[in-house]
């Protein structure tokens, strides 16, 4: 995905989604500061984070979704509690040691090969300190994901009554499950108030992970497995559960 280009609608759509934090907050209040979030984007989590009295490096690939997350940042009062720095997670992160490191909201995902998922996990490992946990969010690939593969969706629309704008994002989906490749397209559209309509497509492609497969994964990178859980309210894990909320701890 460009993710310089989609910054501009990431807050439109995801800004105000806060059903994860609790989860985030609960662990790190056990594990203390600094916290490493890897794919932080404009600061959704991290900045109620730094809020609430922690510390944080937030690490990000895009340029556009620091700059944002800054903003957001001063405005709360807590720029002095957040390090923002740009790179790729393959590549490396910030020196630790940190107690805790969060992956949020598929974004593991997004490393879209075995191995850059492995890269990942084994960065995170060297960055933590020994029993430092980490935390990750993925999608869990039940039957409903496999089955909608090609089909369109509508799954957001804002309205502006004043300026007559309105805002839709379509998504569209083609799965290769023996692949474990996710195809996604994010389609938005923007009514100008003077009726003109502007379009985006934005490509994407994941690699969702099994539950049992993401386990070993863990288990290969240095990691032990505490809990995995189906939802933020710490459900048990289902196969019908739409998460899968891995948390671990470096052995």
């Amino acid at each position: 995905m460009n993710a310089e280009a989609f910054a501009a609608f990431y807050d439109r759509f995801f800004g105000d989604f806060l059903e994860d934090l609790p989860f985030y907050q609960g662990y790190a209040e056990r594990a203390g500061s600094p916290l490493l979030e890897v794919g932080c984007g404009t600061g959704r989590l991290t900045v109620p984070l730094a809020v609430a009295g922690f510390r944080l490096v937030g690490l990000d690939i895009s340029l556009a979704m620091l700059d944002r997350a800054r903003e957001r940042a001063a405005a709360a009062g807590v720029a002095d509690r957040i390090r923002w720095v740009q790179g790729d997670a393959t590549q490396g992160v910030p020196e630790g040691p940190y107690p805790m490191a969060f992956i949020p909201l598929n974004t593991f995902l997004h490393f879209h090969t075995l191995e850059a998922q492995r890269a990942v996990l084994a960065h995170l490992h060297r960055a933590l300190e020994p029993g430092g946990l980490l935390l990750l969010d993925c999608l869990n690939p039940d039957a409903g994901l496999l089955q909608e593969s090609g089909q369109v969706h509508l799954r957001m629309w804002q309205e502006d009554p004043e300026s007559g704008g309105m805002l839709l994002w379509f998504e569209a989906r083609r799965v290769d499950a023996a692949a474990q490749r996710l195809e996604v397209v994010l389609l938005v559209e923007e009514r100008q108030p003077d009726g003109a309509w502007r379009r985006w497509a934005f490509p994407n492609v994941m690699r969702f992970v099994w539950p049992g497969e993401l386990r070993l994964l863990l288990e290969n990178a240095g990691f032990a497995v505490e809990a995995m859980f189906g939802a933020y309210d710490l459900s048990p894990l289902r196969e019908d559960s739409p998460q899968i909320l891995a948390v671990a701890r470096r052995v």
